[in-house]
């Protein structure tokens, strides 16, 4: 009995003695010390890059925006500061062009059987599974624009999309689509069809539904961004 106590001592020692080890590495680690880097922006937003970057930042980092200069002030481990100075310089680059290829599409859901344009065949899959079985192309318009810069989409057909092109994001290989506001002439009278903020990724088919108050029908925005 006396060894078995023993053996216990010994035992809750040693787990002791790992629990303090465990500690003094987490504490070691914790205690690393911090660096400070300054980062001026030539081509993009500060406030833009602060949010961009918090993901990167350790527990112990911070960040501080220079509005005045255009910069922000960080801290962090090191190793941090290597993944965030890589990911700033590939975001603080000069406005780079991209396409906005948009189609507008009337799409209804008859009874009597699908009626599918050739113009339509290549959105004809995508939108059947929404429920969509007649369709009838609208019209559409490749715009090409700078982030930053503004984007409008006018097609014979009365419809008007005014939008801006925002960032693009490296991380996600993605271009922001900031208030797109789609409308459509009708005799004297501009009705607003739809508004909305999109972040498209490069390459990829994005549909849109907006209903046209004067149709039973509904109007689907076929948007693609490309560079």
């Amino acid at each position: 009995m006396k060894r078995f106590s023993i053996l216990f001592v010994l035992l809750v020692m040693t787990a002791g003695v790992a629990l303090a080890e465990g500690e003094a590495a987490a504490t070691a680690a914790s205690a690393k010390p911090l660096s400070v880097h300054t980062f001026s922006f030539k081509y993009k937003d500060a406030n833009k890059a602060a949010a961009m970057i918090k993901s990167l930042m350790s527990a112990e980092g911070s960040v501080s925006i220079q509005p005045s200069t255009n910069a922000l002030v960080v801290t962090d481990r090191p190793e941090n500061l290597k993944t965030i100075t890589k990911a700033l310089g590939d975001f603080d680059l000069p406005p780079q062009t991209f396409h906005l290829v948009a189609r507008i599409i009337s799409a209804g859901r008859e009874a009597n059987g699908a009626r599918v344009p050739d113009e339509t065949r290549d959105i004809a899959p995508k939108l059947q599974m929404l429920g969509f079985n007649s369709l009838e192309d609208l019209g559409s318009a490749d715009v090409t624009g700078a982030e930053g810069g503004p984007g409008i989409i006018t097609l014979q057909t009365g419809f008007r999309a005014d939008f801006k092109f925002g960032d693009y994001d490296p991380a996600s290989d993605s271009i922001q689509i900031t208030d797109f506001h789609l409308s459509k002439q009708q005799s004297d009278q501009l009705t607003s069809l739809l508004k909305t903020t999109l972040n498209l990724r490069l390459g990829q088919t994005y549909i849109l539904g907006a209903r046209n108050p004067k149709s039973p029908r509904a109007l689907m925005i076929v948007l693609i961004a490309r560079k």
